[in-house]
């Protein structure tokens, strides 16, 4: 058995170090190091080189020419990774000793499975825990208060991704799916992989918080560092809508679901002309359902509030947004 992991950088000097230091620290034994670079500007690639002089034969490190984006430096660092199972990581969190034996053993207990994820605790940039909340809170997985077995499939598409790249292992056996991973807007790889392996009913999750999922102000992409309330009652109140729990109560709220709906409806519409004939998942279907949610939304807020809507609609027309042909 052999261990990769695929690491993506890009200008992370501040937290690379603690990163490698402890995927090296694992109580089971990491194989190689995948890191692929985007062009950092900063010192990333002189701390990762002198670890790699300690660790000679694990750390891999490939520069890129040009700024490629994390969805395609993912693609690139997975493809690399000859391990019989891929571990993904970002540059600025922090591993806990345990995590790759536990996701290992899962494997090993459930031989069907193609990936699995992990819930994370949450720290701020100088590594403190700042909340009792976890990883999965922040992306709207509640868990603990859903009916087991969980459609994960149902809950990726129509309430939101819980699955986090970089709590995600992935087995080698899974690559010639998933990849390439199409380069769509607000369409991320850990979605991309956790949609595919969802539909084939072989991803799995463990709720133990084995990461330390760190919230800055410099990250590329991920959790906000300013989860407000707002985008949490925007996001809480799609997955109440969709499971039937709570009917949106004023124009505000209606025009809040409206857009991610619409949103969702032009990343599925445009996967749908990326994948070749004959692909595992529908994403035309996936869009047509999102634009029926946004049709149905849309006349509620015309019934809600006739002028907003028209002076809404107005303006949409106007900046060239949510236009339906």
């Amino acid at each position: 058995m052999k261990i990769s992991v695929a690491m993506c950088t890009y200008n992370g000097e501040k937290y690379i170090k603690e990163q490698l230091e402890s995927i090296l620290k694992q109580t089971i034994a990491i194989d190689e190091i995948v890191i692929c670079d985007d062009g950092s500007k900063d010192k990333t690639i002189e701390i990762i080189t002198q670890i790699q002089l300690e660790n000679p034969n694990k750390i891999i490190v490939y520069k890129n020419q040009i700024n490629i984006g994390s969805t395609k430096n993912f693609e690139k660092a997975i493809t690399i990774c000859s391990g019989d199972y891929i571990f993904l990581s970002d540059q600025d969190d922090i591993w806990k000793t345990n995590k790759a034996e536990k996701v290992i053993q899962h494997f090993f207990k459930h031989p069907s499975t193609e990936a699995v994820f992990t819930n994370g605790d949450l720290i701020n940039d100088k590594s403190e825990n700042f909340t009792k909340n976890s990883l999965w809170d922040s992306t709207f997985f509640a868990e603990g208060q859903l009916s087991k077995p969980i459609n994960l499939y149902d809950h990726i598409l129509f309430k939101s991704n819980m699955v986090t790249g970089a709590t995600l292992c992935i087995k080698k056996e899974i690559k010639d799916l998933i990849l390439p991973i199409p380069n769509i807007k607000k369409f991320y790889h850990d979605e991309w992989i956790a949609i595919l392996i969802a539909a084939r009913g072989n991803l799995e999750y463990l709720t133990d918080r084995l990461i330390y999922y760190r919230i800055h102000n410099s990250q590329q992409s991920g959790i906000n560092s300013n989860l407000s309330v707002g985008k949490s009652k925007k996001y809480q109140l799609k997955n109440n809508h969709i499971l039937g729990h709570d009917t949106p109560k004023s124009f505000q709220e209606y025009n809040q679901l409206a857009k991610v709906y619409y949103r969702n409806y032009i990343k599925f519409q445009i996967a749908s002309k990326e994948v070749i004939d004959g692909f595992p998942i529908n994403f035309n279907e996936i869009a047509e359902t999102y634009l029926d949610l946004f049709k149905k939304c849309n006349n509620s807020l015309k019934k809600v509030n006739p002028i907003f809507y028209f002076f809404r609609n107005l303006t949409d027309k106007i900046r060239g947004k949510r236009q339906l042909n």
